[in-house]
């Protein structure tokens, strides 16, 4: 399904009226690789900001208040406070 789409999006990026040297498919395609450079700084920065805030709130807890937390809690999975993100 994706080599589909793909070869969609390719004829609508590589035009028949901009060959040889494809110079507006290019810079499409370079425009998509920036955008995602900094979708990617943007993702792992949030993932940093979290990560800090839920170690502030964490560590600010006593010892009692974590067992009670991780006994009693219903929060799943990347809710939880002790969930850390991998980045």
């Amino acid at each position: 399904m994706f080599v589909q789409a793909s070869s969609i999006i390719a004829s609508n990026i590589y035009r028949d009226d901009d060959k040889p040297l494809y110079r507006r498919g290019n810079k499409v395609l370079i425009g998509i690789c920036v955008f995602n450079i900094f979708l990617y700084i943007a993702a792992n920065s949030f993932y940093v900001y979290v990560n800090k805030r839920r170690d502030a709130i964490w560590n600010a807890k006593t010892q009692k208040e974590k067992e009670d937390y991780l006994a009693t809690t219903e929060d799943k999975g990347n809710k939880r406070l002790d969930f850390r993100f991998a980045h």
